[in-house]
Parts: C-alpha cells; sequence; structure tokens
C-alpha cells in the first residue's frame, strides 16, 4: 500500500490515477466483502432478491478489475465508474432515494478517476437517472419507493438540488485534479530535465581527468569524480564519499589540506594552488587546485567545491627545461673556454716548439759544458711539461688531433688494470665487471688509457682510506626517452665504460662544476684541475657522451657511453726496429712563423737534407717555378696567410704529381679541418716537436714516398 502512495507522487498523471484505480479497487473490495454479507442477509429477509444479484455482481466485477491490472487503465475506471453507477441505479430503486448517494459517488470517481468532462458527463447521466426513477416509481406502485405527497413537482425538485449538489462537486473535484494534473505535470517536466542536465554533468565530471569534488562543511566529501577515487586506488564512489583527508593522507599532509578548506569555508577562494600528493601506486604527482566556497539559497556556505588538475607531466617538463637550459649553459661556457683554449694554441704551440727544437740542438753539442747541458735539460723538460699542459686543453676543448681506431674496450681496460693498480695504490680493491660480448668502438686507443688514468686517479683521491674501483663494460641501446632527457645525448646502440668508486661522493654544487677546466677541490698544487676537462673533451670529439652520478658519503659512478661499431678490430702490431733520421733529399719548407721556420730548417739541415724555405704559400709557389731541383717532399704549416698548406699542395701537385707532404700545425683539429685537411691518411706532425720527432717523421714520410738517393 506504501508503494502505491509513493508512485502517486513520483509517476507521471496517469501511472498515478491508475494507482488510485487499484487502492479504491483493493478497499472496495475488502469493505464491500464486509458490507455484502449483512446487505444480502436482510435482503433476503425482505425479498428483495434485485438488491442481492446487483451486489453480488458488483463485487465480483471489482474483484476482476482488480486482478487484470494489464487491462488499459482507461477501460478499467471506466468500468469501474458504471459499476458504481449500476449499483446506484439499483439500489435506488429497490432501497429508495437514500441511495441517491452512490450517483454522488459515480460523478466523482469519474471526474476524479477519468477527468472534468468524463465527470459533468457523469453528473448528467446520474440526475436524468434519479429523476427518471423518481418518475416511475411516482407513476408505478411495484416500485418501492414511498409515494411523495407533492407529487411531481416535488420530486424533480429533490432532483434540481441533487444535480446542483453533484455538478458542484464534480467540477471543483475536476478543476482541482487539473490544477493537479498541470502542476504534476510540470513537477515531472522539470525533474525529467533536471535528471538530463545532471545525468549529463554527472557523466561530464566523469569523463574529465581532472579530479572534482565537493566537501561538507565538517570536511568529509560529499561527491567525487571517476578521476578522484581512481587515484587513490578505490574502485567506487561510495568508498570515498563520506571520509576525509585524514582517511586518505598522511596526517602532516592532510593538517595542510585542512588548512586550506578553513580558509575556503571562511569565504576565501584558492586558485591555481600548487599541490603534491601520493596515488596509489605510491607515486607523487603535483596537482593544480582550484577550490571555491559552495553556499545555498540563503547565501551561506554549506561546503565547498574543489577541482584539482595534475601537472606531473609539466613540472616534469619544467624541471627538465630548466636542467637544458643549465646543460646548454654550461656547454656554452665550456665551449667558450675551449675556442680561448684553441685560439692560443697556435701562438702557445709555436713558442714551445722554438723552445723544445733549440733546447734538442744544444743537448745534442758534445761540447756543451755540463752545468749548460743541466740547465737545457731542465728548460727541454719544462717545455714538454708545457706541451702536455697544451695537449690537454686541445683535449677539454675537443680540437686535439686524434688518431681513432676499431678496438676492443675490453682489451683495453684489461691492458690498464695492471698499470692502474700501481697507481691507485693496495688499499684500493680495483675489479673489473666486463660483458664479453660487447661490442667494438672506434676511439683514440692512447686517448682511451688517459681516460681510464685520469678517472682512476680521482677516484684515488676520493678514497683517501682506501676502498672499492669497479671498472664496467656493457653494450646498451640509448632511446628516445634517454636522448630527451639528456643534452647531446644521441640514439642508437652503445658501449658504455664505468668507472664506480665507493669513495666520498660530491654535491650537487661540485658536480655541476666538475668539468670544467682548471675546477678542482683538491689542495693548492696537488691538481691541475684539467683532468676531468680532458676526459671531457676527449669523450665528446669521439661522438660520446658522458654522465655522472654521485651523493655524498655514497661514491661516485662515471658513465661513458661510445657508438658502437659494427666493423672488426684490427690487431696492430708496432715495429721497434732502429730506423735512419737524416738523408739527402730536397726539403720545401713553408712555415709563416720565423723562429720556427728557422729551427725547423737547421734541424733539417743538420741531417744531411737540403732545404728550400719560404715564408707562405705564395712565396713556395714562385720558388717551385723557378727552381730546377727536384722537389722530393713538402714540409709546410697548416694554417697560414694568403694560402692554406692543403691548397698550397693541390697547387704543387699539379707541377709535381707524386710530390709527398708532411703537414704541421700548433693550432687545434677544428681549425685543421676547417682549412682542408680531411683526410684520416695524410701525414701530420703536431707543434710543439723536437728536433728529433721532426728528423723522424720526415725520413719516415719520404720513405713511404721516394727511395733515399745515395
Amino acid at each position: 500500500m506504501t508503494d502505491l502512495f509513493a508512485k502517486i507522487f513520483v509517476t507521471d498523471p496517469a501511472n498515478w490515477r491508475a494507482a488510485l484505480l487499484t487502492i479504491i479497487l483493493r478497499a472496495g473490495i475488502v469493505l464491500g466483502v464486509i458490507v455484502y454479507i449483512p446487505s444480502v442477509v436482510l435482503a433476503l429477509r425482505g425479498g428483495l432478491v434485485g438488491v442481492v444479484v446487483i451486489d453480488t455482481l458488483a463485487i465480483a466485477l471489482l474483484a476482476l478489475l482488480a486482478f487484470f491490472e494489464r487491462v488499459p487503465f482507461s477501460t478499467r475506471a471506466t468500468v469501474f465508474c458504471l459499476v458504481v453507477y449500476m449499483l446506484g441505479a439499483g439500489l435506488l430503486i429497490w432501497i429508495g432515494s437514500v441511495s441517491q448517494i452512490f450517483l454522488l459517488a459515480f460523478s466523482v470517481l469519474s471526474a476524479l478517476l477519468l477527468g472534468l468532462r468524463a465527470g459533468l458527463g457523469a453528473t448528467v447521466l446520474s440526475t436524468l437517472t434519479l429523476l427518471l426513477i423518481g418518475l416511475l416509481g411516482f407513476a408505478s406502485p411495484e416500485m418501492r419507493v414511498a409515494p411523495l405527497a407533492s407529487g411531481m413537482a416535488g420530486w424533480i425538485t429533490i432532483t434540481l438540488n441533487f444535480a446542483l449538489v453533484n455538478t458542484l462537486l464534480t467540477v471543483a473535484i475536476g478543476v482541482v485534479i487539473s490544477a493537479m494534473d498541470s502542476a504534476l505535470l510540470q513537477e515531472i517536466s522539470a525533474r525529467s530535465s533536471f535528471e538530463r542536465q545532471r545525468t549529463l554533468l554527472r557523466t561530464l565530471i566523469d569523463a574529465m581527468p581532472d579530479l572534482v569534488f565537493t566537501k561538507h562543511t565538517d570536511g568529509r566529501f560529499d561527491l567525487v569524480n571517476h578521476a578522484a577515487y581512481t587515484m587513490f586506488g578505490l574502485e567506487r564512489e561510495e568508498q570515498m564519499t563520506g571520509k576525509t583527508v585524514f582517511d586518505l593522507y598522511p596526517s602532516d599532509i592532510a593538517e595542510r589540506r585542512t588548512a586550506d578548506d578553513r580558509a575556503v569555508f571562511a569565504g576565501r577562494t584558492l586558485h591555481n594552488h600548487e599541490e603534491q600528493r601520493t596515488n596509489a601506486a605510491g607515486k607523487a604527482r603535483w596537482f593544480l587546485a582550484t577550490k571555491l566556497p559552495l553556499r545555498d539559497a540563503r547565501d551561506r556556505i554549506v561546503g565547498l567545491i574543489g577541482i584539482s588538475r595534475d601537472i606531473t607531466d609539466r613540472k616534469q617538463a619544467e624541471l627538465q627545461r630548466d636542467r637544458f637550459q643549465s646543460e646548454l649553459q654550461q656547454s656554452q661556457k665550456m665551449e667558450a673556454i675551449g675556442q680561448l683554449a684553441g685560439g692560443i694554441a697556435h701562438d702557445f704551440n709555436n713558442l714551445l716548439t722554438i723552445i723544445a727544437g733549440h733546447s734538442g740542438l744544444l743537448l745534442a753539442q758534445p761540447d756543451a759544458a755540463p752545468g749548460v747541458k743541466e740547465s737545457v735539460r731542465e728548460i727541454a723538460d719544462a717545455a714538454e711539461r708545457a706541451a702536455g699542459l697544451t695537449r690537454q686543453l686541445l683535449a677539454f676543448s675537443r680540437q686535439a688531433m686524434l688518431q681513432p681506431e676499431v678496438i676492443d674496450v675490453n682489451a683495453t681496460v684489461l691492458e690498464t688494470s695492471a698499470l692502474l693498480r700501481r697507481l691507485i695504490g693496495e688499499d684500493i680493491a680495483l675489479t673489473t665487471v666486463l660483458d664479453p660480448q660487447v661490442a667494438a668502438v672506434r676511439v683514440d686507443p692512447n686517448q682511451l688509457n688517459q681516460i681510464l688514468m685520469n678517472l682512476a686517479l680521482n677516484a684515488r683521491d676520493a678514497m683517501p682510506r682506501g676502498g672499492k674501483l669497479t671498472i664496467g663494460t656493457a653494450n646498451v641501446t640509448l632511446d628516445d626517452a634517454y636522448v630527451a632527457t639528456h643534452l647531446g645525448a644521441k640514439a642508437g646502440a652503445h658501449v658504455m665504460l664505468s668507472i664506480t668508486d665507493s669513495g666520498t661522493g660530491m654535491s650537487p654544487d661540485v658536480l655541476s662544476r666538475i668539468f670544467e677546466p682548471f675546477y678542482t677541490t683538491k689542495g693548492v698544487g696537488k691538481g691541475t684541475g684539467l683532468g676531468l676537462s680532458m676526459v671531457f673533451g676527449i669523450v665528446q670529439q669521439s661522438g660520446g657522451g658522458i654522465h655522472v652520478y654521485s651523493e655524498p658519503n655514497h661514491g661516485s659512478t662515471f658513465k661513458i657511453y661510445l657508438p658502437a661499431v659494427q666493423e672488426l678490430v684490427v690487431a696492430v702490431t708496432s715495429s721497434r726496429a732502429e730506423v735512419s733520421h737524416g738523408g739527402t733529399e730536397t726539403i720545401l719548407l713553408v712555415e709563416d712563423d720565423d723562429g720556427v721556420r728557422a729551427l725547423a730548417l737547421r734541424c733539417l739541415q743538420a741531417v744531411g737534407y737540403e732545404v728550400i724555405t719560404a715564408r707562405d704559400g705564395v712565396e713556395a709557389l714562385a720558388i717551385a717555378k723557378q727552381t730546377n731541383q727536384r722537389i722530393d717532399l713538402l714540409v709546410t704549416d697548416v694554417v697560414m696567410p694568403n694560402m692554406s698548406g692543403p691548397k698550397l699542395v693541390e697547387s704543387l701537385r699539379s707541377q709535381y704529381s707524386d710530390l709527398a707532404a708532411l703537414y704541421m700545425s700548433g693550432y687545434t683539429d677544428d681549425a685543421v679541418v676547417r682549412h682542408g685537411l680531411l683526410q684520416a691518411d695524410v701525414d701530420f706532425l703536431q707543434k710543439p716537436f723536437t728536433a728529433l720527432s721532426l728528423a723522424q717523421k720526415v725520413r719516415a714520410v719520404l720513405d713511404r714516398a721516394v727511395p733515399p738517393r745515395a
């Protein structure tokens, strides 16, 4: 019964009338049975068989209408109203005018169930029925209605009064029901529209990737969307609603969230407030939150609504951008220092060439006094140390002349390990973890040895009380994700060379500057600050990358990535056979620096060569055209005014097709390449050089080009 009453107020008008009819039928059956039994007994005693028949028929019809609920409502309602009419008319005939109440009920129920028009029709029908029965009852003595003393006029008066009351009651009920229908239709329409909007809004909210939620003023969640509850690993909204932030976060974070909520409950709006949260996987995520007060119709704050957007990717992009910016600035700074180093290399190497060359000539004189020789030897040693510093600067600036070969990194590590053990001392355990399937790489083997020695020495200094040094190799593939987060890295197959120590580690400030030239954390006189700079430059120039991982008191790991090659490692055998340093061939010497030219002339003449000198390429071409001598070898500087060394060689070979050439330069690799020296098989002598190294190189080039003269 409660469900039927509920249906009346929550469904459309047709349904509430149907529910009302069901209630009336069920109540009518129950009450009708109660009335039926005494009515039948009294009717039988009075001989009123018609009353028994009509009562029985009415109860039966009510039962059928109540049972067949699938019959259309309009049909059931019409039949029900006609049953009431039949009952009223019959009782009016057999009982008397007091039964006109049933005719009144017929009109009212018709208006209630079928509408105002049906009610008015029922009123007309019941009025005519009452009038007709009254007239017939007045004319027919066998009718069980007591004759009226007033006759026909009196009965008509009674009928008119009945019609008046019946009409007024029916119209009133019909109008009220119509108004209720209209109001109910509007309510249902509004509610349906509201439900559609609510469903649309809820679907939209749940589809949003942002976290959307509302809270009561007591801090409990009232509404949360799919993104909000799934972030905490929940499967349903009900698992989160009713909870507070203390049920979802650690207490310290929950306190901060609660403080923010209190500010919103006080009327403040939080816009673009960054918050860090931990998702169900335990990973920290960044959110950009906006919280607004929720107000009721009286403008009272009853809660808050919040929207949080996951900005973790943006934050990571910002951090990556900052890191790239820092790396770019560092790269630009080191590039500028490298350019400075390259800029002074030429003049500095020319000076060192003169110092070292003349020192060698003085030491070669047999009649020099012992004291003089000792001083000259010190000068030569100082020049050699200065040349070493120059080479380190050039290596840092990625402008050293490299001689790359396809090598096996494992073999190089094993060959260097014996020397490294002596360098680092017995209190440091050196272990190697080498991948036996490691690929080959193309690097300068001497420079790779230098890298290993420098990193090992730095590791030794970081472990003053001993420790562990591990050198490892492995095949790795750098993917696009790695390249995107490491400036200068290139995707593809690489060989990783790692050097790990258990030393003191480095702070972030030190870590950001370790590759800067002349930067050192060692004491005065204990380091030049060029070791790691040289490592950085060699790796970069070899097409690789280097990355450092270190924390204070947790050691350091240097990872060097060198591009892997598919070529086979070629074993190189060296010959230590004694070679002659002199000869009688004719050499055209072209050098723009007067001091270097004079030194080279003296050195070559000292070992028997005939030497023709020129200040630049233009003068050399003029001499070559004028001389009748055969020129066996051209020794030329690479970078000269008016004409570069490679251009000079190209021009002279049009006259001397088999002319051998030896290039020399104090400039850097980059400058040499830019001046046209691109071939990997050219003969090259790096300044500064000694008299001996010049003589050896000249002899080696001539021996490959022309047979020596008798």
